[in-house]
């Protein structure tokens, strides 16, 4: 298992949130039980003493509101400016961190903020060099297929899971995977394993969390606050 010292996590939090509704701004900055939706998921990171740095990646119009929505918490976190899409935000946070490296990084999504120090240390445990990590969740719903919302067919869900974040990675590796990418133009991928995976870097699947809910939709975030 990698230690705090060995470990940063890279906070994708630039997106605009549209799916949520454009009242109340980004959804990253809602609130949730009266603090940002961000504030948690910084604190839940910090709280695990699993890792050494955090960079949370914003849109460049927030820096105001990301000062103030994570004042007081640590000096162990930072903030940096992203791009256009969250692939190139990501990038921005990874190069952020090369002058002086993590042997280990983990990125994760803003809008996760009931990440807890068991999956985290589930990650860690598991991270080796040469491949990756991510939690999953084994699909249980039937999945179909269907074209102009008609039916085509029913997947078979054996062997499917639902990817989470974080996700995490040996440094060196997710961050030249990233630059190589960019640099071919290539940005259609959804998450980072799958920039991982077009390397040609093995991913490993551990145990995700139902909890871990990615807050997407307004009502989800009217939900997590009943919570």
């Amino acid at each position: 298992m990698s230690t705090s010292n060995e470990s940063a996590v890279v906070i994708v939090a630039a997106g605009r949130g549209e799916r949520a509704g454009k009242d109340g701004g980004p959804k990253q900055y809602r609130l949730l039980a009266g603090s940002p939706v961000i504030r948690h998921t910084v604190k839940a990171f910090l709280s695990t003493g699993l890792v050494g740095r955090i960079v949370v990646v914003i849109h460049k119009d927030d820096f105001e509101i990301a000062t103030s929505a994570l004042s007081g918490l640590s000096d162990m976190v930072s903030l940096v400016v992203g791009g256009p899409t969250r692939q190139s935000s990501t990038v921005l946070g990874l190069k952020s961190l090369a002058d002086n490296p993590p042997a280990y990084v983990m990125v994760h999504d803003a809008v996760r903020p009931f990440i807890n120090k068991a999956l985290i240390a589930r990650l860690l445990n598991e991270l080796e060099s040469g491949h990756g990590v991510i939690p999953a969740i084994a699909v249980s719903d039937t999945l179909k297929k269907a074209t102009n919302q008609i039916v085509d067919g029913t997947i078979e869900r054996q062997g499917l899971f639902a990817a989470q974040t974080p996700q995490a990675f040996p440094f060196a590796s997710i961050h030249q995977a990233h630059l190589d990418a960019a640099e071919r133009g290539l940005e259609h991928f959804t998450d980072d394993a799958a920039i991982s995976e077009w390397a040609g870097m093995h991913v490993r699947i551990v145990e995700g969390s139902p909890d871990n809910i990615k807050l997407t939709w307004k009502r989800d975030i009217e939900l997590a606050d009943q919570r």
